[in-house]
């Protein structure tokens, strides 16, 4: 496997910006049944084995997709599940692969954002365009499947943008579980 795999992950994260799950077990518990994850991959809650089911809720693109679901002696990065949350929503997107947002009013690509080392933006609530010269709040953006601003995320690692695709049956699951609707995108570190 690629060590560009290692960088990119595929993110599902609620529509609405700023839907937090009040308890993360409830969610773990729930994505357990529905076979996407199975067991923590050490004592942190976060971090979780892809399920039995995970597969049929995530469709690999190609004819022979080389999928790693443990470490292995050659290397310790592999395809798992983390849970993100935080107090206010952030602005996740992709430093490698990146192409800029288009703004809400008039359409253009806005190359002029900050963000940090970590691809998340030092104040994410608003943006300026140049060209028009309206600031949008940073969730009416269209970010192009390369970007996400929410308070809650579900992290698929090593996954490189485009490569896989959540079922809509799974989004489908996940709107029954929390019962608001979920989208994704990619970002690669």
């Amino acid at each position: 496997m690629s060590s560009a795999y290692a960088e990119c992950s595929l993110f599902l994260s609620p529509v609405d910006t700023e839907f937090r799950i009040s308890e993360l077990h409830t969610l773990i518990s729930a994505l357990q049944d529905t076979g996407f994850i199975s067991r923590p991959v050490d004592e942190q809650a976060d971090s979780l084995y892809t399920g039995e089911r995970f597969l049929e809720h995530i469709a690999y693109m190609g004819c022979s997709p080389a999928v790693q679901f443990e470490a292995s002696d050659d290397s310790d990065s592999f395809c798992h599940i983390r849970l993100h949350q935080y107090d206010e929503p952030v602005l996740i997107v992709s430093r490698k692969q990146h192409r800029p947002p288009q703004c809400p009013r008039c359409n253009k690509a806005v190359r002029s954002f900050d963000v940090d080392e970590q691809g998340e933006q030092a104040t994410p609530d608003r943006i300026s365009c140049e060209s028009c010269g309206e600031a949008s709040p940073t969730a009416e953006f269209n970010w192009r499947k390369l970007g996400g601003y929410a308070r809650t995320f579900i992290e698929v690692t090593d996954i490189f943008p485009k490569e896989a695709i959540p079922q809509q049956s799974f989004l489908d699951k996940l709107r029954d579980i929390t019962q608001t609707d979920w989208h994704y995108f990619y970002s690669c570190r």
